[in-house]
């Protein structure tokens, strides 16, 4: 299979598959969910945090369980040991979902949206007296995050042939365009409230004459402070673009005196977490 994970999400596996050498050396879905359990960074923490009898649970299933030979054992270049069909269906779910999204790596958000999703007999007993719908709060859905600027120094920037600027008016219709092709037409609003700022909030990339990413601060519902949308196009993406456009946003957001930026519905998490230490902001 062709896929591509985050660091965290890597760790998850590598975790799934140590559990399955204790037991039947066959990485089945409820080793992945134990291998999301045992990581304790980002939002995998918090769902410990919220729901720590959750691994003794599942740690019980699995030594309850009696593991179907009937499934179908298949070789994973993501693993030492075999999968089932089963374990194959869910990483494939969670390839879609990350598409969907319009995203380049699978994170614990997609990958427990799968697990979940794919109906596993021994994954629905023991989210039975759960509350399904707040562990998806805490793990699949768009978290917003916070970054402290008090001190922020502005990050040594890599010198490519891309250009970085501030977007004047003659970059309006053109960034527009951008956006709703790119991403559709849920950020033009936006990305209209930019231009009307006294001084544009708004970084572009460009490679020659063709924006090809940008990023806003203080545009979302017109709120102080908040960072984003921020978006590269797929083609160019893992280039350290979106890293260079969300420091020239911080950077300038420090200038102003704000204490904090928040990042409202942050969706590659890690990305964040490593380009300026963010962090979640925790749901009660």
């Amino acid at each position: 299979m062709n896929l591509k994970f985050t660091e965290r999400c890597l760790k998850i596996l590598d975790n799934a598959e140590k559990e399955s050498l204790k037991r039947n050396k066959v990485v089945y879905p409820i080793h992945l969910l134990m291998g999301l359990l045992l990581e304790r960074t980002g939002v995998c923490a918090e769902l410990y945090f919220h729901y720590p009898n959750l691994i003794n649970i599942v740690n019980e299933r699995i030594n309850k369980t009696k593991f179907a030979q009937k499934d179908e054992e298949i070789s994973c270049n993501f693993f030492t040991v075999k999968i089932t069909q089963t374990t194959k269906q869910v990483l494939e779910i969670a390839r879609d979902r990350m598409k969907h999204f319009n995203q380049v790596y699978i994170n614990e958000g997609h990958l427990f949206d799968a697990i979940i999703s794919v109906n596993d007999i021994t994954i629905n007993n023991v989210f039975k007296e759960f509350d399904v719908s707040h562990i998806y709060e805490i793990m699949v859905y768009p978290r917003d995050m916070i970054v402290p600027l008090k001190n922020y120094s502005y990050q040594n920037i890599p010198t490519t042939n891309i250009t970085f600027k501030r977007a004047n008016q003659h970059d309006n219709i053109f960034l527009k365009s951008f956006v709703e092709r790119e991403f559709g037409k849920a950020w033009s609003k936006s990305v209209e409230n930019g231009f009307l700022n006294k001084k544009i909030s708004i970084f572009i990339a460009q490679d020659k004459e063709d924006i090809i990413g940008f990023a806003c601060y203080d545009v979302v519902r017109k709120k102080r402070g908040v960072f984003g949308p921020m978006g590269v196009s797929f083609s160019n993406r893992v280039k350290g673009i979106g890293y260079t456009l969300f420091h020239l946003c911080l950077q300038e957001m420090k200038e102003i005196g704000y204490e904090y930026a928040v990042i409202g519905e942050a969706g590659p998490l890690e990305f964040y977490e490593k380009a300026c230490g963010a962090v979640v902001i925790p749901i009660k």
